[in-house]
């Protein structure tokens, strides 16, 4: 059996008053799922340019059906 490093290991977490009988160590596997994604500073500025075309688009198609 392959011994998991205390640091990847979560265990089960007990509510007050209620009965948990299992808390057994839970592998959580790679700590990549749990980083949050990072994003280059080009592909940043490129999506919220078109966030922003996105946004000002709709604010001339509603002066336009006003």
């Amino acid at each position: 059996m392959k011994m998991i490093p205390y640091a990847d290991v979560g265990y089960a977490q007990k509510d007050e008053g209620e009965n948990c009988g299992d808390v057994s160590p839970v592998p959580l596997g790679s700590k990549e799922s749990h980083d949050p994604p990072t994003i280059k500073l080009g592909r940043w500025l490129r999506a919220k340019s078109l966030h922003s075309i996105t946004i000002e688009d709709k604010m001339i198609e509603m002066k336009v059906n006003d």
